[in-house]
């Protein structure tokens, strides 16, 4: 009996989906590439609030951020999970499954979430200090760090519930929530920051709440629309938490862990190597990463929507458009970043100037914008391919690319640069290397079409 009422359930809610073959590249891509675009103005707004406190300051909130998305590693694993099996449940028509994977990410999230706090507000001073900042700025990146892993839990929340919304193919969503929460995120970071709007002046402390807050905010809206059945995918039953569930989720999660694992602590020893060189190295990675953050936020955006359509389409059976979809996303991503890198190298000095007045800096970040600006169209194939077979349920291969690319050959090589006593340039220039292997790695791993059956599907 209990049996056929899930069939019924699944058949009701079944009718509320959208198909595959409603969604295209574009139509998925742009509101996600809107809604980055918007978190990317706000990271703006926070270095051009620091900058104004100096150097020390701006290196400080980018070591305490370094660090805090470190240990969002397994949270973002279990995103890659959680957009292949609800892509692949809304493809196949059941609903139903899609909220109970839903239901059981957030609870798994949510659990790991916790330990990080406690894991951060131990540890942050430690960690911090293997970076070798001065004193001060030390302080206030422990600090920073400490005030914002406090709002993990929040953050995972409204991680998980927009992760599932995107991969049932509902981007609009996601992005209306992100813009409240980012318009609320830029007024709490100019007040708290600089003392405005009758706020007090809490400068980098002030950084750490706005996030927080802004991510508290976010939670609060988003659970209140899926509570109220507001969303693309429903809030399921208890009971979610499955052996079985959680194995797959898990299954699929892991490699995608081990490769935000691989990644994080890769980009950490890449950042503790440009620490080497002082506050000032620093101060420029970290403003011209944000210079850039606008191409990164467009590839960010296909590779979601690369996700969603291979993982929707395979989940119906059609391996050929699911490799289309792909194919089409990458093109795409490739000409925006390539022209968007371009275009942001050739104002590098009036961009960086804008967040901070120091010529040493600025000359800095202005080389380091040129010399990744340049590899945009090789990021571009790491964030849709990468996307792509991602959201097919194969993240072995993205593991694997990611730790010959970062770990193998940008790390090794960039320490080896420093013993040989070269300048910072030549640390920055290692992204090259880094980027091109790893896109041309990527592109031969999707012209096999071997990663259309991770999940065990046979085409």
């Amino acid at each position: 009996m209990s049996t056929e009422i899930d069939k019924n359930q699944i058949k009701e809610e079944s009718a509320e989906i959208t198909h595959p073959e409603s969604l295209s590249v574009w139509g998925l891509a742009w509101p996600s590439i809107l809604s980055n675009l918007l978190f990317a103005s706000v990271g703006l707004v926070s270095i051009k609030a620091v900058g104004s406190l100096g150097a020390e300051a701006v290196a400080a909130v980018g070591t305490g951020q370094r660090i805090f998305w470190v240990f969002q590693a397994l949270l973002m694993a279990i995103m890659a999970g959680t957009t292949a099996l609800v892509a692949r449940a809304i493809g196949s028509g059941n609903a139903h499954e899609a909220a109970q994977v839903t239901r059981a990410s957030l609870g798994l999230c949510l659990l790991i979430s916790f330990v990080t706090v406690i894991l951060l507000w131990i540890g942050a001073d430690a960690m911090i200090g293997l970076f070798g900042l001065d004193e001060a700025s030390r302080k206030l990146s422990v600090t920073y760090t400490q005030i914002l892993v406090g709002f993990t839990p929040v953050f995972a929340i409204s991680m998980v519930l927009g992760t599932a919304q995107r991969a049932a193919g509902d981007a609009k969503t996601p992005l209306y929530i992100g813009l409240l929460t980012n318009i609320v995120n830029i007024i709490l970071l100019i007040g708290l920051v600089e003392g405005r709007f009758g706020m007090p002046e809490m400068g980098v402390v002030g950084a750490a709440l706005a996030g927080g807050l802004a991510f508290t905010f976010n939670s609060v809206l988003v659970l209140g629309l899926w509570f109220g059945k507001k969303l693309a995918v429903e809030i399921g039953k208890a009971g979610s938490m499955t052996y079985e569930r959680l194995n797959q989720l898990i299954t699929i999660s892991y490699p995608a862990g081990l490769e935000s694992f691989i990644f994080q602590f890769g980009m950490l020893s890449f950042f503790w190597i440009v620490a080497l060189y002082g506050t000032d190295a620093v101060a420029a990675y970290n403003i011209g990463v944000n210079v850039l953050m606008v191409s990164f936020t467009v590839g960010n955006g296909f590779a979601i929507a690369g996700a969603t359509l291979t993982g929707q389409h395979l989940g119906a059976s059609d391996p050929d458009k699911a490799y289309d979809s792909g194919f089409k996303a990458a093109g795409m991503t490739v000409l925006s970043m390539g022209t968007l890198g371009i275009v942001l190298a050739l104002f590098s000095r009036e961009l960086s100037g804008f967040f901070i007045d120091d010529i040493d800096v600025v000359n800095k970040a202005v080389i380091f914008v040129w010399i990744l600006g340049i590899m945009q169209p090789f990021m571009a194939i790491e964030f849709s391919i990468g996307g792509a077979v991602r959201g097919a349920g194969d993240t072995k291969s993205p593991l694997i690319i990611t730790l010959i690319g970062l770990v193998l050959v940008r790390v090794p090589l960039a320490y080896l640069f420093y013993m040989l006593g070269l300048s910072i340039e030549w640390i920055y220039a290692t992204l090259v290397a880094d980027y091109f292997l790893k896109g041309v790695l990527l592109a031969y791993r999707y012209k096999s079409r071997r990663w259309m059956k991770a999940l065990n599907t046979q085409y």
